[in-house]
């Protein structure tokens, strides 16, 4: 039998075949308790929703997060912001000094770019190029703002 008869008998062959015999079974199954969400949860959820739908609306746009672990890696940071993709820039891994160095040459890629920069989590920066427009604001308590 040739290759194509085998994938024509695959494809229109026909059901006389009783080697797949299947039962309605029952399943009693016990409805799992839902986490209740707090009203922060379930803001911070939306609003993140909301932003990631916004994103995903206009193909031509990407997201790209980034954790750098030294200041060197802040370079491959701004090829992608010149290449008009948004970047989600997590400080947590920098000590203070570095953080800063990598702020101001972020700052001044997203000035050459007249894109814009914000910080939307402690030590975590939301850098947007021109092409993609953020709207909405988060505030933090100043104790946030001290770590």
């Amino acid at each position: 039998m040739g290759y194509g008869q085998k994938v024509k008998k695959w494809f229109f062959e026909e059901e006389d075949d009783d080697d797949d015999v299947y039962e309605d079974v029952e399943i009693d199954a016990e409805e799992e308790p839902v986490k209740s969400t707090s009203m922060f949860e379930k803001a911070k959820s939306t609003k993140t929703s909301d932003a990631v739908k916004a994103l995903s609306a206009n193909k031509d746009s990407h997201l790209v997060l980034f954790e750098p672990r030294a200041y060197s890696e802040t370079q491959e940071i701004a090829i992608y912001l010149k290449q008009k993709r948004a970047a989600v820039v997590n400080l947590h891994r920098l000590q203070k000094e570095q953080s800063k160095r990598v702020i101001d040459f972020l700052s001044g890629v997203i000035f050459a770019i007249e894109g814009d920069i914000q910080q939307i989590g402690p030590k975590i920066f939301l850098c947007t190029p021109k092409n993609i427009g953020v709207t909405g604001n988060i505030t933090m308590d100043p104790t946030e703002e001290q770590e």
